[in-house]
């Protein structure tokens, strides 16, 4: 990495002779007025040829051109005939026949294999098509499950994804570690947070992040900043609800190459359901301990399925209690989304989601000594619960997709998010640890704070399949626009002093609240980030075996920041250029087994403050060498792998010799490790998904505390693990029924870079039972999740004063309806 810091017509599916490359557009306009060349078909494979298929989920003619170019086979057909008609895909093992009745299945339309290379399709109820559109045809051999996207899929895996390349791609070919939680185990461990859902992900564990307030994450040792992904893209400050995730997706390691500034662990990326051409409902209510109350409601279906137009809306509404005193939420979540097939080659999708939610601030428990204090888990330091931080987000997320023939597929979009909150929290200061009187002192702070934020997001991909002297190339050439923007107004200071060993501390006053509502904003902070990207990958497969993967971006990052908490009117501004390279290749000896290994950097973050004054530090760098081997087995119903890293990045903790809330100290660290994950169906009924992770993870330089050097990273166990598994009977007795249970452990977690406190280890039990049956035309399914079993204690860990301690044991019940 180097940086400089301050500067509707006929067609056919497969074509020769036309050329796969050319300039990549850069505004939408172009896309939308691709044109379509036509081309010939290569020879078809015999029809009783076996072989293995990977065909994603998604519209009828591209799962009809992917399936043509795998088996060199025609189809004629009416190009209105596949307009607005999704197909469910194909994986496995194939005859031509029997794929292409799963491609099929459901859609209403019929085939007939002519003579040659060619097969017919037609509405069943014609005799021929009106006008032909001609594709490669298509062989594939084996069985297949639902497809992913399915609602009633059970599967735990999936073989396919987009995120860690931006091109659809088979996680075994990717010299990458990628993770996905589909959304069989969030529904079956009845997540509705990004932490229920990550858990399920080596090396991973949760932070206790202002107040409880964000969701952020450890990944390799590395401490997440609060950014997390939707459907790849970048969402500063947001939670995300459940409601409408497909799934969570988990690149590990440095990815600056795709991504730009980020985290060195590695992204989480959520991936929202989309609308589908058949109907589906669902309504889905639960309840549980501490006054827990979620409700869910799903919609999809045709708006016009001549139009090739489809809907989809998930909401949710959630109400909460707490078993710490005073706490709670409150949150309503809504997300419509529109898709357009304009044409079989031209889809248009716009999506919106409205988040709103009023929280209260837990500062949680302090340490005292080298351990968290020995206090109830449940007592908290406020006294009353009607001071709630309230959160409202808009979001919208524009995009295109369009194929201009079977070589080149073009995508754009954009996204725009918008937060505002006000802040109404309490927070306490260091403990006295002096024997004496005062011993368990600490004082009681406030922070009162409008704040509001946006983002905007804009991007264009292309993607261009070719081949040259036998090698095959996808060809991936991007564009990206990202800005952000930060400002809030702070009032803030003492209130009084407590002792967190008193069982009865006293309520903050009605008096206190109307003096700390009337105080005037003593602090004004800004920043504003952008960047300016391009980047390019090639991806080249060689002899069906090697796959190697290339690749650079080059950011223009502009930081700016006005930050009045450390000196009046400070402003501090930096223009940075970097290149960011990523490499990798992947062997793949026989089709359930890959080795692969690559190296890639990363940069940021964004902004960290120096406690010198209103000044930026430098971009900081991380790198990151990974090895590793995958498997799948049984016809990809279950998946595997193992990596190994060795990471090394520069990163920011909260002072702890400052009582400034947000003020921080860069440490660098160094972080090597082996990480095992195992997903998937290991027989008929039984599904499973594991972890292990070894982290190794150290620091190695810590120039205001040399003392540092040599201890573990904090919020990191050098082992932890996992293990859920899932079991559906399908006898006559039982059938319906399914149990489930899961053990997560953890090794003792250091809260700090001096290592001055522990959390010991931990082992939780979780269980869940259900029962699906039909009732009239509907689906009904009961179920119940206990969680945390053995009532193991342990926290979520942040800094000496701020540590959250785990939700003991709970008690969750449901009941959907499905149609």
């Amino acid at each position: 990495m180097r940086k400089t810091g301050n500067p509707s017509g006929t067609r056919k599916a497969r074509t020769k002779g036309s050329s796969a490359i050319g300039a990549l557009p850069l505004c939408l306009s172009l896309i939308s007025a691709a044109t379509l060349p036509t081309a010939q078909a290569e020879s078809p494979s015999a029809n009783s040829e076996s072989r293995t298929y990977n065909i994603a989920a998604q519209p009828l003619y591209s799962a009809l051109s992917a399936l043509a170019e795998q088996s060199g086979v025609q189809f004629v057909y009416n190009s209105e005939l596949v307009k607005g008609v999704d197909s469910q895909g194909v994986s496995g093992q194939y005859s031509l026949e029997d794929a292409l009745k799963r491609l099929l299945s459901g859609s209403g339309i019929s085939y007939r294999f002519s003579s040659g290379n060619t097969v017919t399709l037609q509405n069943t109820a014609e005799l021929e098509p009106q006008s032909a559109a001609t594709m490669p045809a298509v062989t594939v051999v084996g069985k297949t499950d639902l497809n992913s996207d399915d609602p009633y899929n059970l599967s735990y895996t999936r073989t396919n994804t987009a995120l860690a390349t931006k091109t659809d791609t088979p996680i075994m070919e990717t010299p990458a570690s990628i993770q996905v939680v589909n959304k069989a185990v969030l529904h079956d461990q009845q997540s509705y947070r990004l932490q229920d859902a990550i858990k399920n992900v080596s090396g991973v564990q949760s932070y206790h992040s202002y107040g409880g307030d964000h969701e952020q994450f450890v990944m390799r040792g590395f401490l997440q900043s609060t950014v997390n992904y939707r459907n790849g893209i970048r969402i500063p400050f947001t939670k995300f609800d459940l409601a409408n995730v497909e799934r969570v997706e988990v690149i590990k390691g440095a990815s600056a190459m795709l991504f730009g500034f980020g985290d060195p662990g590695g992204l989480i990326s959520t991936v929202t359901k989309q609308p589908s051409s058949t109907p589906y409902y669902s309504l889905e209510q639960r309840f549980g301990s501490y006054d827990f109350y979620r409700t869910e409601a799903s919609a999809t279906g045709p708006v016009s399925k001549e139009a090739g137009l489809n809907y989809r809306l998930d909401m949710s509404y959630l109400d909460t209690g707490s078993f710490r005193q005073n706490m709670g939420n409150d949150r309503i979540f809504f997300a419509p989304t529109l898709s357009w097939e304009a044409t079989a080659d031209t889809k248009f999708t716009l999506s919106y989601e409205y988040f709103d939610e009023n929280n209260a601030y837990d500062y949680g428990v302090p340490a005292v000594g080298n351990q968290l204090a020995r206090i109830p888990i449940s007592r908290t330091f406020v006294g009353r619960s009607d001071l709630r931080n309230s959160t409202t987000n808009n979001l919208v997320d524009f995009r295109i997709d369009h194929r201009v023939n079977d070589q080149v597929k073009l995508n754009a979009g954009v996204v725009s998010s918008q937060y505002q909150k006000y802040w109404q929290g309490f927070y306490t200061g260091r403990v006295n640890e002096t024997p004496g009187n005062a011993f368990g002192n600490v004082s009681r702070n406030y922070w009162f704070s409008p704040e509001n934020a946006e983002s905007l997001t804009a991007w264009v991909n292309g993607t261009f399949d070719f081949e040259t002297y036998g090698i095959k190339h996808k060809l991936l050439l991007g564009g990206e626009y990202y800005n952000s923007q930060l400002k809030y107004e702070v009032a803030s200071g003492g209130v009084d002093t407590i002792n967190i060993f008193n069982p009865n501390i006293a309520a903050v006053t009605d008096a206190q609240v109307s003096r700390i509502r009337s105080a005037s904003y003593n602090d004004v902070i800004a920043t504003e980030n952008t960047s300016k990207a391009i980047y390019f990958q090639d991806q080249m497969t060689l002899w069906d075996k090697l796959h190697i993967m290339g690749g650079f971006r080059y950011d223009w990052v502009d930081r700016m920041q006005d930050l009045s908490w450390w000196a009046p009117d400070g402003k501090d501004a930096r223009n940075d250029d970097v290149v960011s390279p990523r490499v990798g290749i992947v062997y793949q000896p026989l089709k359930w087994l890959s080795l692969f290994g690559s190296f890639t950097e990363s940069f940021g973050p964004a902004n960290d403050y120096d406690n010198g004054g209103a000044k930026l530090y430098d971009l900081f760098d991380a790198t990151q060498f990974e090895g590793g081997v995958k498997t799948q087995f049984f016809d990809g119903k279950f998946n595997a792998s193992v990596a190994y890293f060795d990471l090394e990045r520069t990163q920011f903790f909260q002072d702890p010799n400052s009582d400034v809330i947000y003020a921080q100290v860069p440490v660098k660290g160094s972080s090597k490790g082996v990480e095992l994950d195992v997903q998937g169906q290991l027989y008929e009924g039984l599904s499973v998904i594991g972890t292990y992770a070894y982290t190794n993870a150290k620091v190695i330089d810590d120039t205001g505390t040399p003392a540092n050097i040599g201890n573990c990273m904090p919020f990191a166990p050098n082992h932890q693990g996992s293990a859920w598994l899932k079991y559906d009977f399908d006898g006559d007795m039982l059938k319906g029924f399914s149990v489930g249970a899961g053990v997560y452990v953890s090794g003792r977690r250091y809260g700090d870079a001096a290592n001055s406190y522990f959390d010991r280890s931990y082992a939780r039990l979780d269980l869940m039972a259900a029962y699906k049956r039909k009732l009239g035309g509907m689906n009904l399914t009961t179920q119940v999740n206990i969680n945390n079993v053995n009532d193991a204690e342990y926290y979520v860990l942040r800094s000496r004063r701020t540590n959250l301690p785990a939700e003991p044991l709970a008690v969750m019940g449901s009941i959907k309806l499905e149609y």
